[in-house]
């Protein structure tokens, strides 16, 4: 059972207009096959990324191409060196990164951040810390992590992970680990479920990178609005 690009394009629609933190009104929405684009412009960063969120929420939804542009209004542009202050004391803050790890360049609003750390969600805190700096347009995050070696049997704990998530059906799941790389190949049955798995395998003790080869299948009946 599949569903309609139309209903694909209102569900969407519907969900970021609920969504609190996002303004909708210059966002514009197409479907096809259960692609979903994301047209148009935004106010802030955040709201970009909140915007790619709520679409991944949406049932039969299993490509999302994420064209927004974030158009800042004038009261809250600053300048690179402001947004650079802003950000080093943010991440020099939080206890989750250890100190002087991370380095963040500023060029036009845009972020690079670069260093290496012990572990993935570091890397995700970082990105998010730097996803919420007023006036910033968007972020290239290229912190990598510290080599270890890949704990024994580490395919099989992350397999337990997957199927110990609330939020996730793992039974499609196939996870191969190969010196620091894991793999999830398999299917879920949305891109929510596709991220979650992928978190999950980057947590695991010794994995630097996770690969996904997930395909999304919408389980039949669970397309649309819930009934």
């Amino acid at each position: 059972m599949s569903v309609s690009d139309s209903t694909l394009q209102d569900e969407v629609m519907a969900e970021l207009r609920w969504d609190s933190s996002i303004n909708a009104a210059n966002i514009g929405v197409s479907a096809h096959d259960g692609a979903v684009t994301l047209s148009g412009h935004v106010a802030s960063y955040p709201q970009r990324f909140a915007a790619d969120k709520a679409a991944r929420r949406i049932r039969g939804v299993v490509a999302i191409a994420n064209e927004l542009d974030v158009h800042l209004p004038a009261w809250s542009r600053r300048d690179d060196t402001d947004i650079a202050g802003s950000l080093a004391r943010a991440l020099s803050e939080t206890p989750l990164i250890d100190p002087g790890s991370v380095k963040a360049t500023v060029s036009h609003a845009w972020v690079q951040l670069e260093g290496t750390v012990n572990g993935a969600y570091q890397r995700s805190t970082a990105e998010r810390i730097a996803r919420h700096v007023a006036g910033v347009l968007g972020i290239t995050n290229g912190i990598t992590l510290t080599a270890r070696a890949t704990a024994h049997n580490v395919d099989k704990e992350i397999r337990a992970a997957l199927h110990r998530r609330a939020d996730l059906d793992a039974r499609s799941i196939h996870v191969e680990v190969l010196g620091n790389v894991a793999t999830l190949t398999g299917s879920v049955s949305s891109l929510a479920e596709e991220r979650a798995a992928t978190k999950a395998a980057a947590e695991a003790p010794g994995v630097e990178h996770v690969t996904s080869h997930l395909r999304v299948v919408p389980a039949p009946g669970l397309v649309g609005s819930p009934s």
